[in-house]
């Protein structure tokens, strides 16, 4: 029996070996059945309820790709939570499994039937959900006896003891003296009237590493409101432990973990303090004038995601060059640490239109698209070859087994069918005969080569006016946006030498998005 293994576990924190004991005690058992092994796959760091796309689970999906393929009669793994711990992705998995003529076969339950594989999967799917409940039983009980729950703050050190029995505590917190006085100059600076920036700009100045060892950044201080992340929100600093300020919550449809904040009568707080380094006077005064600089404003209002936002690096420094007000866009080191020496700033209407001319007039030259080409239609060539040789096997072995199962038939219609041996081995043909079948299938449905309009440089220089003007027009603009993004790899924004003031803009172009856009004749069509 061809059978493929899957191998999962669930956390970085697991111990990495996890999948290879796995995969040692699947091993184990087909020998035992005399199963032949014909593929091994896994997931590492990856929850069983993370979904089953190809981003979200890609061992996975390379197994049902090759079961879906054929010549897989089976699929084994350790227990059914290997493979999905929610209902409707374990039914999901199983019926395609079963659809491609495999069976699912685990470690602790056998061949999984439908009743197996609906129980398990409720079984699954709840011990995910109770265990999330113990741990969060245990983070409370934790927070409860004056222990931190998570990491450990800037300014503290982690102190933990073995108890009488020889156990070992965890969460405990010792105040470190030299960090104890960054936070106490954070909070009196900024008490004083010093912004976030200029208190990072003299921490890095001063050569004082930041929370995670590196540079200071201003996000560092003030934090975010909601969840009271930043040094000078933080209660640990005025001796309080704080627990349940938001929660996880998973999107059906993606599967992707989201935080959602609670109410401030849901937040538990513990007296610690040993903890305490920010006095109470201090500690108001601060908490005023942050409240007081949060108030939305219309210039302060957080502003839509731009088009170009994510695509442009610092040519300097290499970090995300972002939008530093409504109209001007600059390092994002520089805007939140100052410790990148890229000071420039460009207009956003500039910089728009400096990518779209960009776009527009540095087309590619015809002897690189040439070159892409031939590199392309020669790996084809070969991919090809290859594939010819595969097909001419394969329709040789479909042949003969198709010659094999028309003796069998006609031994069957002779008589035969008192024989066990004749009914095997007609139904074994059977099988082989499906099975290459589809694999010619799939064969058939492997892509042609690539063709290329004869006029691509002025296709794809009118697509890009169309896009400019497209993105001037509201309604249509929406729509104009994904096809920009889609053409751009990244773009690097440098200071210009030959000027005191101004940056040089230079766009590095998506090469198979171009050559794409430039194939699809009937879009252009429909752009004009």
């Amino acid at each position: 029996m061809r059978t493929v293994i899957y191998a999962r576990f669930s956390k970085e924190s697991q111990n990495p070996r996890s999948t290879a004991d796995q995969i040692s005690l699947c091993r184990k058992r087909a020998e035992q059945e005399g199963w032949t092994i014909v593929g091994t796959f896994e997931d590492a760091a990856i929850s069983g309820a993370a979904g089953i796309g190809e981003d979200q689970r890609p061992g996975l999906n390379a197994m049902m790709r090759m079961v879906e393929g054929g010549g897989v009669d089976q699929v084994l793994a350790e227990s059914t939570d290997r493979i999905a711990r929610h209902v409707a992705d374990a039914h999901n998995l199983r019926e395609r499994m079963e659809f491609a003529g495999a069976r699912l076969f685990t470690l602790f339950d056998g061949t999984v039937t439908p009743m197996v594989s609906l129980v398990k999967g409720f079984m699954d799917a709840q011990f995910r959900t109770d265990l999330a409940q113990r741990v969060r039983r245990g983070q409370i009980g934790t927070v409860q006896q004056g222990r931190a729950s998570g990491g450990i703050p800037y300014g503290y050190v982690q102190a933990n003891r073995l108890d009488e029995k020889g156990g070992l505590v965890r969460g405990l917190r010792d105040i470190d003296p030299e960090k104890a006085q960054i936070v106490q100059r954070i909070f009196t600076e900024y008490a004083g009237g010093k912004s976030p920036f200029a208190i990072v700009s003299d921490l890095n100045r001063d050569g004082i590493p930041g929370p995670r060892g590196k540079l200071w950044y201003s996000t560092s201080l003030h934090g975010e409101k909601n969840h009271k992340r930043g040094i000078l929100r933080n209660e640990i600093y005025i001796g309080v432990l704080t627990y349940g300020r938001s929660r996880q919550v998973v999107n059906p449809q993606t599967r992707r973990r989201l935080m959602r904040y609670n109410g401030e009568e849901e937040v538990m707080r513990v007296p610690v303090p040993a903890m305490r380094i920010i006095d109470d006077d201090l500690w108001h005064r601060v908490q005023a004038m942050l409240e007081e600089k949060s108030t939305t404003q219309p210039h302060r209002a957080r502003r839509p995601k731009h088009i170009l936002s994510q695509l442009a690096t610092c040519g300097v420094c290499g970090a995300d060059f972002v939008r530093t007000t409504g109209f001007h866009w600059g390092c994002s080191v520089r805007r939140y640490g100052g410790a990148c020496d890229n000071n420039r700033l460009i207009r956003t209407d500039d910089f728009e239109r400096r990518v779209l001319a960009d776009l527009k007039t540095g087309m590619l030259a015809p002897d690189v698209v040439s070159a892409y080409v031939r590199e392309y239609h020669r790996d084809f060539a070969r991919a090809s070859a290859d594939l010819g040789r595969d097909r001419a096997r394969i329709e040789r072995k479909l042949e003969e087994t198709e010659r094999r199962k028309e003796r069998l038939l006609k031994a069957f219609a002779d008589g035969g069918s008192e024989f066990e041996e004749i009914r095997d081995m007609l139904t074994s043909a059977r099988k082989t005969v499906d099975q290459l079948s589809r694999e010619l299938a799939n064969m058939d449905a492997v892509p042609t080569v690539l063709t290329l309009h004869p006029h691509m440089e002025e296709v794809y220089r009118r697509q890009v006016e169309d896009l400019e003007q497209a993105l001037a027009a509201p309604e249509a603009k929406l729509e104009a946006i994904p096809r920009l993004r889609a053409m751009i790899a990244r773009i690097i924004v440098s200071p210009n030498p030959e000027k005191k003031r101004g940056v040089i803009v230079e766009v590095v172009r998506q090469m198979d998005e171009i050559l794409a856009m430039a194939t699809r004749t009937d879009k252009a069509a429909q752009l004009r």
